[in-house]
């Protein structure tokens, strides 16, 4: 979890610096808030896109334990119903 933290903390700090550097440019106001607007979309876009991945990622994990956990339960199961008999 802590590098998936480092990379939302890496992402912010980026999204901030830029958002800054946007700011602190000499253009019109209106154009400075068409470039904030526009990156505010590409990164939202991008983490948006990092978030799906890391959630598909973690849910196929989850499906992939809960496949073996019911393959444990039978086999569990098969050796109590067998030491029954």
């Amino acid at each position: 979890m802590s590098s998936t933290k480092f990379l939302l903390g890496a992402l912010l700090g980026a999204a901030v610096g830029v958002q800054i550097g946007i700011l602190v440019a000499p253009d019109k106001g209106e154009n400075t808030r068409k470039k904030i607007t526009k990156k505010g979309g590409e990164y939202f876009d991008d983490l948006t896109g990092k978030m799906n991945g890391f959630f598909d990622n973690l849910t196929k994990k989850v499906s992939d334990v809960s496949t073996e956990v019911d393959k444990l339960a039978k086999k569990a199961k098969a050796e109590v119903d067998k030491v029954s008999k």
